[in-house]
């Protein structure tokens, strides 16, 4: 709503230019894996309590995943993000919700999968 409000304009992300919804999905799997795992890494772990870096290390993933995935997948990553456009471009632009499946399959299944691993790397360590 605030890019309606400054803009005029609305937008969604989408797959790019003759990429399929599968590969689209995978980036947006792999890409907020990442995500979710460096935040869970480096903010939430008690092995690296105290740490003042934890800012650097989640914006400069989600700067390498724009730059390597958003092009491919439109580059969401967070499911709040990709519903959120979707539904002000559906509802204000006249855009469809024909990739909303998308933004909320992969980060979910990518999160999922990233706390899963983090357990992992917690207990055994």
């Amino acid at each position: 709503m605030v890019v309606l409000g400054v803009t005029g304009k609305t937008f969604a992300p989408a797959p790019g230019d003759a990429v399929g919804p599968l590969a689209a999905l995978l980036i947006e799997i792999i890409f907020t894996f990442a995500l979710a795992l460096v935040v869970l890494n480096v903010a939430t772990s008690s092995k690296t309590q105290g740490n003042s870096y934890y800012g650097l290390a989640i914006g400069m993933t989600v700067t390498v995943a724009a730059f390597a995935g958003g092009g491919i997948s439109g580059g969401a990553f967070n499911p709040a993000v990709g519903t959120g456009s979707i539904i002000v471009n559906a509802m204000k632009g006249g855009g469809s919700f024909a990739n909303l499946w998308i933004y909320l399959v992969g980060p979910f299944l990518g999160g999922a999968l990233a706390s899963v691993m983090f357990k992992i790397q917690e207990d055994g360590a």
